[in-house]
């Protein structure tokens, strides 16, 4: 694998180990203004007048009132504080800007950075259903970026971070994930350094949100004042950050597994990072089936509405779990086996910081 002169290398972030963390970085903001009849070219909701304190919050952080006005101007700011920045480049939409030339642009960065990786940051509307960033001649896509980081050696096995505030965004979170498993990279991380694949994905929304302007770029990056870093709050089930808008984002370079950097991969064969992303929505539910006590693992679908649904289904004291996700195990008695707990671990990843919400005492259906 070929590098250049500032290669990643192993470290500690928040306690937990990652690859990459430390080192200057290069930072592409690019813009979109286009106005379009397109039902497929989705415009960010419009933000309004920042409030008091978000502006206090924006001046405690070293961005001065002057920037409020757009996230453009705030976000270069931003990048104008940090320390772990090299340098801050614009590419501004005039009204004619070009996939073409955005791709452009990206290839030369990553074609001359001699920093320890690149950020690639972009604000304007999103491709409905796909988060795909939206210029005069078309679209990028999150594959189309991973095509261009793969095949430059030059880049490939420094990390590639990318910042996306357009509606849908999240998307691109997920996406992330399917191509990191079809390339065998999986949540342990070590495979991200062996392969050389180091990325991380920011999204100012969830895949089916639409974001309002000046809401990410305000309430989820942070400037610290104290280490001259900036951050971005987010998780694959991001906080609301604004009126129904929830960030969404995951550091693919974090080692996930157990053991020390020196030390032998612990993770699972063949984990995958769909898997892990879904372990928040599997529970634990005991209780009686047909009178007989029983235990079931389940994966809840992947829809808020049905979530809420089999909480207010759990509230009632019966359900039939089969009409609200898969059922992994089950089986009749007060708890499951320590196997099959051991299995759901292993493949689910919950021994490394999760267990499974417990629900108890209450009617249950799902045993054949």
């Amino acid at each position: 694998m070929a590098t250049g002169g500032s290669s990643p290398t192993w470290s500690t972030r928040n306690g937990k180990v990652v690859y990459g963390a430390i080192g200057k970085r290069e930072v592409l903001l690019i813009t979109s203004n286009l106005t379009t009849q397109d039902d497929d070219v989705v415009q960010r909701r419009p933000g309004g007048e920042l409030k008091d304190d978000d502006r206090q919050k924006l001046e405690h952080q070293g961005v001065p009132r002057d920037c409020h006005h757009d996230d453009l101007s705030i976000m270069k700011a931003r990048y104008g504080l940090n320390k772990e920045i090299s340098s801050t480049e614009v590419l501004r939409d005039d009204g004619s800007l070009t996939c073409e030339l955005v791709t452009k642009k990206i290839t030369q960065l990553q074609n001359n950075t001699d920093t320890s990786g690149v950020v690639l940051y972009y604000i304007g509307p999103g491709k409905k259903g796909t988060g795909d960033w939206c210029f005069s001649d078309g679209f990028i896509s999150f594959r189309d970026i991973m095509h261009l980081y793969l095949q430059n050696e030059y880049i490939k096995g420094r990390v590639l971070s990318i910042v996306s505030d357009c509606s849908y965004s999240g998307c691109w979170v997920k996406e992330a994930m399917s191509f990191l498993d079809e390339h065998g990279v999986g949540p342990c991380g070590h495979t991200a350094k062996e392969k050389g694949i180091l990325v991380k994905v920011i999204a100012s929304c969830q895949a089916n949100e639409i974001p309002a302007e000046l809401a990410f770029s305000t309430r989820c990056a942070k400037n610290d004042k104290n280490t001259g870093t900036i951050s971005h709050t987010t998780t694959l089930r991001g906080k609301e950050i604004h009126d129904g808008q929830h960030t969404s984002g995951l550091d693919f370079t974090r080692v996930l597994c157990k053991s020390k950097i020196d030390e032998p991969c612990t993770m699972t064969p063949g984990s995958t990072w769909h898997q892990w992303s879904t372990a928040e929505r599997i529970r634990t539910v005991r209780g009686k089936d047909r009178g007989r006590p029983a235990w079931h693992y389940v994966l809840l679908v992947d829809d808020e509405e049905t979530i809420r649904e089999f909480h207010d289904k759990v509230k009632a004291g019966s359900l039939d779990i089969a009409d609200y996700g898969q059922i992994l195990k089950c089986g009749w008695g007060q708890d499951p086996p320590e196997e099959t707990q051991k299995w759901i671990k292993e493949q689910y990843f919950m021994n490394y910081d999760y267990q499974p919400p417990s629900i108890k005492f209450i009617e249950i259906e799902g045993i054949d």
